[in-house]
């Protein structure tokens, strides 16, 4: 086994560490997210562009995937190191990494309930710090469970990408051309359906129009995704503005009203 292969395994359990570990220890920063973890991925296994074009399209892929509380659907951090470890290592199609991203997740997430299930163990431990006000050792509770449990997933990224993506890679390659062809359809199609999930969560009438002004824009006017982006900016900033206009004009006329209110008890206060 080279030491390139257990060198890149490292720098990608190294990026889980950071990114995943990184995104609770203090308050949720969203740095496990792909549009985060891609980039830098890329960036340490010297292919910074497949991971800034991964970490875009599994973010899509994965924006309406939201884990509440204890129930966790997919691990969007450990989809995304090994999505991108795979096309840069392993020489993959980045579509082919997308599909393959899905299990990847899913697995990852199976491994988050583990880890909230293996460290409950320590939930006396908390109570009885907690009792005692002993607060060295909630600090030390604290920090250590979350060393642990991002240690667990160090590890079980560089076990993966030393042992599995290599062959992953070389059995995805020696399929027959319609199969791989269809792992990249797949790959394509699934960005889309993680917008659809977003949308079907925070679709109202009224922002319709806002979706096929964006659909018209890039289908037929044929203007890049960053233009597109820009122009809803400076719509949302416009929009901005005429609400604030609103909110203090409401809340000036409330103060009017209150005022006039005011002075009309005292009057009748003064002749009664």
């Amino acid at each position: 086994m080279s030491n390139n292969i257990i060198l890149a395994a490292f720098l990608c359990g190294l990026t889980e560490f950071i990114c995943y570990g990184g995104d609770w220890l203090l308050g949720q920063n969203m740095a496990d997210q792909p549009i985060v973890v891609g980039p830098l991925v890329g960036l340490l296994l010297g292919d910074l562009q497949t991971g800034i074009v991964l970490g875009a399209m599994l973010e899509a892929t994965f924006i309406g995937a939201v884990n509440v509380g204890g129930a966790v659907s997919l691990n969007p951090s450990v989809a995304t190191v090994l999505a991108v470890a795979y096309a840069i290592i392993g020489g993959g199609d980045t579509k082919a990494a997308v599909a393959l991203a899905i299990p990847m997740g899913l697995l990852g997430g199976l491994l988050e309930v583990g880890t909230y299930v293996l460290f409950s163990l320590f939930q006396d431990s908390w109570t009885d710090a907690a009792d005692k006000a002993n607060e060295k050792k909630l600090v030390w509770l604290h920090y250590g469970v979350w060393f642990a449990r991002s240690l667990v997933f160090f590890i079980a990224v560089f076990i993966t990408v030393v042992i599995g993506v290599k062959p992953v890679a070389a059995f995805i390659k020696s399929l027959p051309p319609f199969v791989e062809n269809g792992l990249g359809l797949t790959g394509g199609l699934l960005p889309a359906a993680g917008f659809a999930m977003l949308l079907s969560m925070v679709w109202e009438k009224k922002l319709a129009v806002w979706y096929f002004l964006g659909f018209i824009l890039v289908e037929y006017v044929k203007l890049p995704l960053l233009v597109v982006g820009i122009i809803g900016l400076v719509f949302a900033v416009v929009f901005a503005f005429y609400d604030k206009d609103i909110f203090d004009l409401k809340h000036k006329k409330a103060a009017a009203n209150n005022n006039e209110s005011a002075s009309q008890q005292e009057e009748e206060d003064f002749l009664s």
